[in-house]
Order: C-alpha cells, then sequence, then structure tokens
C-alpha cells in the first residue's frame, strides 16, 4: 500500500501527518522528540496504534555532543516488537543495525536513491523521500501489503530522527 508522510514544520515539537496514496488524512503522529523519545501513531479520533521508544545510553548521550544520533528506536505494535534499528559507530557512513523477530530485515537504497528494508532479497518497504516541498519534509512509501503497515510507517519517522535531526 502506499503512503505519504508529511512533517509539519511549523510546530512546538515534530508533527507529522500521514496520508493513504491519494492524499486522504489517515493518522497522526505525536509524541515527545526532546532526550528519550517516544512517539506514537494514532487514528484521527487519537488512540493509539502503535508507538516508538528510545534507548539513552552513554554513546546516545557522547553523539549528542557531536552531533550524531546513536539512539535505539524500538517500533511496537500491540506491545510487541516489530523492528529495533540503531545507527552503527561509524560516524562516517549511515549503516544501522536491525534486529526483528519477524525475520532478517536489511536496510539499503534503491535504483532511485530511496532508502530499503528487505527480507530475504525481497523489498517489504520502500521509503523515498521528496525534495523542495512546501511546509516540512514529505516522504512517499510503499509497505508491502503481507507486513505490518503501521510499524513500517513509524520506521520511517524513525529514520528521518536519525538522518535528518541528529540529536
Amino acid at each position: 500500500m502506499k503512503y505519504i508522510i508529511k512533517q509539519k514544520l511549523v510546530a512546538l515539537k515534530p508533527t507529522y501527518e500521514i496520508l493513504d496514496g491519494s492524499g486522504n488524512p489517515l493518522y497522526k503522529v505525536k509524541g515527545s522528540f526532546l532526550g528519550r523519545e517516544k512517539f506514537e501513531i494514532t487514528d484521527l479520533d487519537g488512540q493509539t496504534l502503535a508507538k516508538c521508544e528510545t534507548d539513552v545510553n552513554f554513546l546516545s548521550i557522547i553523539g549528542s555532543f557531536l552531533s550524531y544520533n546513536f539512539k535505539k528506536y524500538h517500533i511496537l505494535v500491540d506491545d510487541q516488537k516489530i523492528v529495533s534499528m540503531a545507527r552503527s559507530l561509524n560516524i562516517f557512513s549511515y549503516k544501522f543495525t536491525i534486529d526483528s523477530p519477524i525475520g532478517e530485515v536489511k536496510l539499503g537504497y534503491g535504483m532511485t536513491g530511496s532508502h530499503q528494508f528487505t527480507m530475504q532479497d525481497k523489498i517489504i518497504c520502500d521509503i523515498d523521500k521528496r525534495k523542495l516541498t512546501l511546509g516540512g519534509d514529505e516522504y512517499h512509501i510503499e509497505i508491502d501489503d503481507a507486513h505490518d503497515q503501521k510499524a513500517f510507517l513509524l520506521t520511517t519517522i524513525a529514520l528521518d530522527r536519525i538522518y535528518y535531526t541528529k540529536r
């Protein structure tokens, strides 16, 4: 299924809106984005559907002084961990360690420069960041219907926090 995630730049804390491929609102993402980040995906009525939590450890504290995000992001759906991901110690490249009970999930790049999560050489999530959009960052995501949609929507936001937020 195809989704669009839009980040609103004019807000007290980062806020995301998730739309379907046609541009109709589906979900919102709200939460705390400072220190130990916690955020959750909610339906339009405010009911929590999935959440993401981070670990604060010695490496993440040191990284914050160096403007690098080394936090480990845990994506949970129904209080069950689906994916955990963190940037590796190499500060010269963006390599990730990914743990998942659903199988061996890998993060790579597509032919157009998009981020792709794969499992057993099959693309399960393709994330394309759009450049030069008005109002904030915009991501176009395509998720394989056989996998949890909400988990990979939150994974997209975690990638945004790791790549572009650096704290």
